[in-house]
């Protein structure tokens, strides 16, 4: 029961930020909606022996659930390519232009800047890279 009341807890907490943030771009309010129904229907369709036990569910409710989470599910398809490609900068309200179709056509070209520009590329190579790694990428074997 604590796990479902802390579930609960995260939902009221989400509804309520959701509904209380002034964000500057008013049309990521729906987007997140969204999110936060996913999030609560998905939960309802885990555990909700005790809703019908109670009575608050009778007969279709499941397919109810399935249609409403479906219908969330394709409302949200249309967002998912920015939401992913968020990043730091996305949280200070920049325009990031997207790497896999954007309206330059320079689709590679952005790929291999965002790339190059990762957090992921700074760094040394671990130290099984020259033996075990190039020599595999470079079409050859490595030396075990």
């Amino acid at each position: 029961m604590t796990q479902v009341h802390l579930k609960y807890v995260m939902f009221q907490m989400a509804r309520q930020n959701l509904t209380e943030t002034k964000f500057k771009d008013q049309n990521i309010r729906p987007i997140l909606q969204i999110l936060v129904s996913i999030f609560a229907i998905k939960e309802l369709q885990k555990d909700n022996q005790m809703l019908y036990e109670v009575g608050f569910f009778g007969t279709g409710s499941i397919q109810l659930l399935n249609d409403s989470y479906n219908e969330l599910l394709l409302s949200l398809r249309p967002h998912l390519i920015p939401l992913v490609e968020m990043t730091d900068l996305a949280l200070e309200d920049s325009y990031i232009v997207s790497t896999i179709g954007n309206k330059y056509g320079d689709i590679y070209e952005k790929q291999l800047e965002v790339s190059q520009n990762s957090k992921l590329n700074t760094g040394k190579p671990p130290s099984y890279y020259e033996d075990l790694m190039k020599p595999l990428m470079n079409g050859g074997h490595a030396k075990l």
